[in-house]
């Protein structure tokens, strides 16, 4: 386990090094079977981390962009202030709801 804390350290200024040398360990301790399953982990942990990224970014689309910019134009009918006033504050006040549902 120290080798291989050492091999990752050294690593951080080369990944391929690293991935090699993590490759290298789980070859040796798993076997075969054991690097599938670690292929197998990483791609499922990607693929969750890109789809909580396209759910929150749709999530800020629709929570927070479209009804700030709807409630500007109507508060600028309403108030003597411009929309480059208002926005930030409806953006605010969005994000926060946003913030609390979550």
């Amino acid at each position: 386990m120290k080798e291989l804390l050492q091999q990752i350290l050294a690593g951080l200024g080369d990944p391929q090094g690293l991935i090699e040398s993590v490759k290298g360990f789980i070859l040796g301790k798993f076997g075969t079977p054991g690097l599938i399953a670690a292929i197998v982990l990483l791609v499922s942990l990607l693929g969750l981390m890109v789809i909580k990224a396209v759910k929150l970014s749709f999530d800020v689309v629709r929570y927070v962009a479209v009804p700030s910019v709807a409630v500007t134009f109507i508060a600028t009918y309403f108030l003597p202030y411009s929309f480059v006033y208002i926005f930030p504050v409806t953006v605010a006040f969005f994000s926060i709801i946003l913030i609390i549902k979550g």
